[in-house]
């Protein structure tokens, strides 16, 4: 099993090295939906699980990653958006990340509700 998950993994990275190529930083959600309530879903672990999965593929690739605000739904829950950067390039995505939040503007970074 080992093997072959090291295959796997570098199926991965390979995917991420090849969108390297066109871009500088992978900007992705960071989860399936908005922000739950506390507690909400406690009782569904699936969906707590299925919550993260968008995160995996950077771990396994071993790339750094980075969450940041990216707005929110009309309901006031936040939406999170994940960066991806090359190996050693985190400075890139630190670049990135301040740009978002800049660009949110502070009467943006939290809801009218």
């Amino acid at each position: 099993y080992y093997k072959k998950a090291c295959q796997v993994r570098r199926l991965i990275q390979n995917d991420f090295l090849k969108a390297f190529g066109a871009c500088d930083v992978l900007v992705s959600p960071v989860t399936a939906q908005p922000a739950f309530k506390i507690g909400e879903q406690i009782k569904d672990p699936l969906a707590m699980y299925l919550n993260d999965i968008y995160t995996t593929s950077t771990n396994l690739a071993g790339l750094p990653g980075l969450s940041v605000p990216g707005g929110w739904t009309k309901s006031g829950l936040p939406v999170g958006v994940q960066l991806t950067g090359r190996h050693f390039d985190e400075q890139t995505i630190f670049n990135a990340a301040f740009a978002i939040e800049r660009g949110l503007g502070p009467e943006k970074r939290v809801p009218n509700v």
